[in-house]
């Protein structure tokens, strides 16, 4: 391919020196190279780069491809040389310096039988960014968000010993496979792009360059700047007290569960085989993660005091009994986080972490609710439940801090791997808080040191959600709701820098993006994806778990005054606001219970073949409970919709 002159456009004022130029084809930060723009050959097709600067870390390259003939199949590529033995490498949201740890089979590595990974724009949080770190710098290149779902495109990134490829490709392709489900793997996949004499194509790239700092997260500059470029439209909500009225139904309406002796919530509901709903029939009742109870009780209670709803603070005493009962409860302060073992008289339990953790740390603020509402003889009961939680754990955890992941009730670990364990710190500092026993706050930190100094190692937080085990994004959250909570006891502000340390790991995983879709159904409702999450490397979907950290983001920018935390949240906010049923909401043909809201958007090709849904039918129970719990935490509700 004929390579035409390289133009430079600056489009910020002359008398401003930049750190970044762009010389013949080469990139340059304070004279020193960082690398070079190219392209692979195609035949019968020369192209042309305009270069604009953004800032002076940030320059914007157009690529104008022109058919000299006509060509019946093209690929196009925009790629840029980083000339560096790289150390990290990183997609966002799909891969982390190749998805080595873990035992899941998400896909590994940066190829496959010699064959480079390509991965649609669609899978990624920053349209098709990459990201990478050499010697002296650090280099992302992403892209814009294409006009129509047809003109999609695909990256990919290369790091061999001398240096790393950042590639970004028209027409849309995945490959040597194409990752469709939970370790399942379809053949590759490639749109068709032909052309005719003359016909052209652009493809546009965004390079940040930043100077390595050791010690430092080194994509918080590139982070930054994406979040400025962003396709920043949220989607319309409705208002927070709406929420909240939604959710309380919800729960009481239709997760309400009745079993023997249970008396609490159900997991969730799904297609009854007609035109209606039911719940789940299998792993229905659950203290935490998926089921939420311990969180629903507390949610409850709240309404009791904001409404005086006696029904609202019934059903929270109910489901309260249940979940604090000596069924549930073994010596040591093991406790069961999953009813459906006590209903089917399970003989061997295993507990974990993550339920261990949340019913612990809810347990705690039930008391606090207990008080407030005047039902003082239950406290104590249920403060000797979180404590027995706290001490189990406790008296298992290692010299160097860790807890464990999981645990059967003989006080046995199962493992050990992952930042789960992390789940336990914030409880341990609510029983410090309850009892200023001075061993729960020494517990708390060892613990928060071990996991941070491993996430700080490594650029990424593993195994939180307890259907994968991989790198992941559920699994910071307690890493920073751990930072946040010690600030406060300790007011070190090393506290806060890790909290936003971790946030932006946390927004590697965050849709920055409107991306268009050639689905009715998505029309029809006027869904955004903007604000959304992935789930992990092992999970390609979105959903609306970063609810549950949006108090954290709202405190954080008042604490450092750094705005992008509170603009993030709120962008959060309105996408898991998405699609909650106002009681006559239609999806898939089929109308939704008032508060209710599916777990799932497929947005790429993962469980999405042709025809099927990209909404699915999961009724789930938790991100009620987290819309819940983040507004009963609130003062202000205002907050979640003030204008920037």
């Amino acid at each position: 391919m004929k390579r035409l002159l390289l133009l430079l456009i600056v489009a910020v004022c002359q008398a401003c020196v930049s750190n970044l130029v762009v010389r013949n084809n080469h990139l340059y930060y304070d004279g020193v190279l960082v690398g070079e723009l190219t392209s692979q050959p195609c035949e019968g097709v020369t192209y042309c780069d305009v270069a604009e600067q953004i800032d002076d870390q940030t320059v914007r390259i157009v690529r104008t491809f022109t058919a000299t003939e006509s060509v019946d199949s093209v690929r196009l590529t925009l790629n840029f040389c980083h000339t560096s033995p790289c150390s990290y490498a990183m997609i966002p949201s799909v891969c982390y310096n190749g998805n080595h740890w873990g035992r899941g089979r998400e896909p590994k590595g940066f190829c496959t039988d010699g064959v480079w990974h390509t991965y649609s724009y669609q899978r990624t949080p920053i349209p098709g960014a990459t990201y990478s770190e050499g010697e002296h710098f650090a280099v992302a290149m992403w892209s814009e968000v294409p006009d129509a779902e047809s003109e999609s495109f695909s990256c990919g990134i290369m790091p061999t010993d001398s240096c790393t490829t950042h590639s970004l490709i028209l027409p849309e392709e995945e490959r040597p496979f194409t990752y469709i489900g939970k370790n399942r793997y379809g053949k590759p996949f490639a749109q068709k792009l032909s052309l005719a004499r003359g016909d052209t194509r652009t493809v546009v790239a965004y390079l940040h360059v930043t100077p390595l700092t050791e010690g430092a997260y080194n994509a918080t500059s590139f982070l930054d700047t994406a979040w400025k470029l962003s396709d920043a439209e949220s989607a319309q909500v409705a208002t927070a007290e709406q929420i909240w009225d939604y959710g309380v139904r919800y729960a009481k309406e239709y997760l309400w569960a009745t079993e023997g002796d249970y008396r609490g919530f159900s997991i969730g509901l799904v297609p009854d085989g007609s035109d209606g709903w039911r719940q789940r029939s299998f792993m229905k009742y659950e203290i935490g993660w998926c089921g939420q109870n311990a969180s629903f009780i507390n949610s409850l209670l709240a309404d009791y005091l904001r409404s005086g709803d006696e029904d609202s603070k019934n059903r929270a005493l109910a489901a309260l009994d249940t979940w604090t009962s000596v069924a549930l409860q073994r010596e040591g302060g093991f406790y069961v986080v999953s009813y459906d073992d006590v209903l089917r008289g399970k003989e061997s339990v295993i507990s974990d972490a993550c339920n261990l953790g949340t019913a612990a740390y809810n347990f705690f603020e039930t008391a606090r609710l207990l008080k407030q509402c005047g039902e003082l003889t239950r406290v104590a009961q249920v403060q000797d439940v979180a404590l027995g939680i706290c001490d189990f754990v406790r008296s298992d955890q290692l010299p160097s801090g860790c807890y464990a992941k999981g645990w059967r009730e003989s006080g046995e670990c199962l493992y050990r791997e992952g930042t789960v364990g992390a789940f336990m710190i914030a409880p341990m500092l609510a029983a410090y808080e309850a009892t200023a026993d001075s061993s729960y706050l020494g517990s708390a930190t060892k613990a928060y040191d071990y996991y941070f100094a491993e996430f700080a190692r490594e650029g990424y937080t593993t195994a939180g959600a307890l259907d994968t085990w991989c790198i992941d994004k559920e699994s910071s959250l307690p890493m920073l709701r751990a930072a946040m909570l010690l600030y406060d006891i300790t007011h070190d502000r090393q506290y806060l820098a890790d909290a936003e340390r971790i946030s932006y790991y946390l927004s590697t995983w965050l849709w920055h993006y409107n991306a268009p879709y050639d689905d009715s159904e998505v029309a029809n409702h006027t869904f955004r994806t903007f604000g959304a999450t992935s789930v992990s490397v092992q999970h390609h979907h979105l959903d609306v778990y970063a609810l549950l950290w949006v108090g954290e983001w709202l405190r954080l920018a008042e604490l450092t005054g750094n705005d992008t935390w509170r603009s993030k949240a709120r962008a959060v906010w309105n996408y898991g606001c998405q699609l909650l049923s106002d009681g006559a909401l239609e999806v898939n043909g089929r109308v939704r219970p008032i508060g209710s809201q599916n777990e799932a958007f497929f947005n790429c090709r993962w469980e999405h073949p042709d025809g099927a849904p990209r909404f699915n039918d999961w009724l789930v129970a938790w991100p009620g409970a987290f819309r819940l719990e983040t507004l009963r935490h609130l003062k202000d509700w205002s907050v979640l919709t003030q204008s920037e």
